[in-house]
């Protein structure tokens, strides 16, 4: 008898504010890597629309896996779990020749960060380029250098309130201490709340 698991092929974001309790999450766009951990399987999958999910069942069946939708009325039926979570977002600009030093930093106050009370993880971006099609700008632009060094760091927080509470920690004073000298403009910080 084949094990039976349900896969949420949602955002992790999305997953994390309420899924199917006992699922595991498997993004749509992830679904490739995780084939050899689905062969064997009876996989059962579900979205919100149910578009992602059919898009995965389609992709398992091409490979040879046993995986089926389950359809939206029935994900209303199970039983589900969550917590929530937002989004802060810090627009940084890193002083020539600093950026290697900056993504250091930022690294090592990640580090620390992921034992916190209701820290969800993080991302940090990095400008690679402008896009002359997506900003309807004339003219070829892959190859301007964007200067200062723009990054974006996301952390993901289960409340405004516990983010807040992290800014106060030995922790975050000791890396912000460090950034002024890195940064040719101090972060600006904003909050959003994830919808997708």
């Amino acid at each position: 008898m084949k094990e039976k698991i349900i896969v949420d092929v949602r955002t992790r974001e999305e997953f994390v504010m309420e899924h199917i309790k006992g699922a595991i999450n498997i993004p749509l766009y992830d679904i490739d890597f995780y084939i050899p951990f689905l062969k064997g399987k009876e996989v059962l999958l579900y979205c919100d629309t149910g578009r992602r999910a059919e898009i995965a069942a389609r992709k398992l069946k091409e490979k040879g896996i046993d995986a089926a939708m389950i359809g939206e009325e029935e994900v209303k039926e199970y039983e589900k779990e969550g917590k929530g979570i937002i989004c802060a977002v810090n627009f940084v600009s890193v002083r020539g020749g600093k950026e290697k030093e900056f993504e250091e930093s930022v690294e090592e106050l990640c580090r620390a960060t992921d034992e916190m009370s209701g820290f969800l993880g993080s991302k940090l971006l990095r400008v690679s380029g402008i896009s002359a099609i997506g900003s309807g700008l004339p003219g070829e632009l892959k190859n301007e250098e964007v200067k200062p060094t723009k990054y974006i760091i996301l952390t993901y927080w289960e409340s405004k309130e516990l983010h807040d509470e992290s800014h106060g920690s030995e922790i975050f004073r000791k890396a912000f201490e460090k950034m002024p000298a890195l940064l040719s403009q101090m972060p600006y910080e904003e909050f959003y709340e994830v919808l997708r």
